[in-house]
């Protein structure tokens, strides 16, 4: 819950947020045009003070040139809708084709998510309708990119929260699923489906994503339905794929009836699953985590071929192939 200071004054150009953390998101401010008003407010982190910020350019005032020179900024979840909004204008305004219009694209699709999760109200067939375009456009940049993995790499966002690991895993999905003959429309909803696959987690993320001391039993239980969750959640949703229905509630079945939640093996699972299955541990290994800093690339390939195959719990065609197109765009380097 974010807390102002008890002598908050109305016409006061700074307030320190206690505990604000979990109530704000970065942005990257250069995605702002300087001397336009502000639709929502923006936060810097205060200084010498871990987990605390300051309210510096409020709602309605004009961004200085000066502000983008911090590069981040942060905003209020709850303002999800404004910055979504105002990133949209910028988007209209850009010219595409350029790795700054593709960031743009990056970051506008996480906010989104942001948006999406944390709103009932913005999860509306409109809604997903957005998120169809922006994945759109981030498969065309992507597709004209001579490393498709690369591009992705450098678009994903560095930090432990829920709605980071979602963009990098739909990401991830957009540069790797052409290889698997999964390009245009098909590649797309398959994107959509991993940008959707963690819905279910909203009730816990925050207290999941941060905690540094080992999950007990009880919190086990509890996130083990977040795959159901999440599809019945996306139910209501008509236009949907039944693909995606699936997908979300078996991304974490494993091929030797090792997963969650109904212990599904082998070609019980959809293959959409699967390959989400593959993507979702390898983002987690190589995304930093409160407890441990992230993996690198070739670290967590070695993992994939020395540990992950005997394991059994991947699917191993799609394995083989993932292998084969990180090794093909690491020796392109």
């Amino acid at each position: 819950m974010v807390k102002t200071l008890p002598q908050f004054v109305e016409d006061h150009t700074e307030v320190i947020l206690f505990g604000g953390g979990e109530g704000l998101a970065p942005l990257r401010l250069a995605h702002l045009a300087p001397g336009e008003a502000l639709p929502f407010h923006i936060f810097t982190a205060a200084d010498g003070v871990p987990g605390e910020f300051v309210l510096t350019w409020r709602r309605g005032r004009a961004l200085p040139p000066q502000a983008q020179e911090m590069v981040w900024g942060y905003f209020a979840v709850a303002e999800a809708g404004e910055v979504l909004g105002c990133l949209a204008s910028r988007l209209e305004e850009g010219r595409g084709g350029t790795p700054e219009h593709l960031r743009l694209l990056a970051d506008t699709l996480l906010v989104w998510t942001q948006h999406f999760f944390c709103h009932e109200a913005a999860r509306t067939p409109a809604s997903l309708s957005v998120a169809r375009g922006l994945i759109n456009a981030l498969a065309g940049g992507l597709a004209h990119a001579e490393n498709p993995l690369e591009t992705a790499g450098s678009l994903r966002r560095h930090d432990s929260s829920l709605f980071s690991h979602c963009l990098n895993v739909c990401l991830m999905t957009l540069a790797f699923a052409p290889s698997l003959g999964w390009s245009g429309q098909v590649g797309e909803t398959l994107a959509l489906g991993t940008l959707l696959h963690d819905l279910g987690m909203m009730p816990w993320a925050p207290e999941t994503f941060r905690q540094t001391a080992p999950l007990t039993q009880q919190d086990w239980e509890k996130i083990k339905t977040h795959p159901d969750r999440g599809a019945d959640l996306l139910e209501p949703f008509t236009e949907l794929p039944a693909e995606i229905g699936l997908l979300v509630r078996q991304h974490h079945e494993s091929a030797n009836g090792s997963g969650y939640p109904a212990g599904l093996t082998a070609d019980e699972i959809h293959p959409w699953a699967r390959v989400l299955r593959m993507l979702d541990s390898y983002e987690a290994m190589t995304s930093l985590r409160p407890w441990r800093p992230p993996l690198g690339a070739r670290q967590a390939l070695r993992i994939m071929s020395s540990a992950w195959s005997p394991q059994g719990s991947y699917d191993q065609d799609f394995l083989k192939r993932f292998l084969a197109f990180c090794q093909e765009k690491e020796e392109k380097n």
